[in-house]
């Protein structure tokens, strides 16, 4: 199902394919920006392949392409980047994600990805 009219966080116009991405995990998203509370700039969605190859180092692999993965804007303190990371594991409880907490002079960026059950957690860490 795709992104739903009813969010409380983030407006369907911020979604570049609102169609692609699974409710469950735009659900996932508003729950982290809930205990969050400061707001989250979504910079990627969902992608078709052809945007997937274009992607600076994504993989052709990428949960981007089955609508459960989020890229967004890296936050602007170090403060704030734990604030995120401790939503994102309380939200998650027991369920799977794939966190990446990218911070280079090429690239800056969080990604959040919500796994199917029974896939492996993973945290993911790329700086300079």
């Amino acid at each position: 199902m795709p992104v739903p009219p009813d969010l409380t966080y983030f407006r369907l116009s911020e979604f570049r394919h609102p169609e692609l991405v699974l409710e469950e995990a735009v659900r996932f998203l508003e729950a982290v920006r809930a205990i969050y509370a400061a707001p989250l700039v979504l910079t990627s969605d969902a992608r078709t392949p052809e945007e997937n190859a274009q992607a600076s180092g994504s993989s052709p692999t990428s949960w981007h392409l089955s609508g459960r993965a989020f890229d967004l804007r890296y936050p602007g303190s170090a403060e704030l980047v734990w604030r995120f990371v401790a939503a994102v594991v309380k939200v998650a409880g027991e369920r799977p994600i794939e966190l990446e907490l990218v911070n280079s002079k090429s690239d800056r960026h969080l990604h959040l990805a919500v796994l199917p059950p029974g896939r492996p957690s993973r945290m993911l860490v790329r700086a300079d």
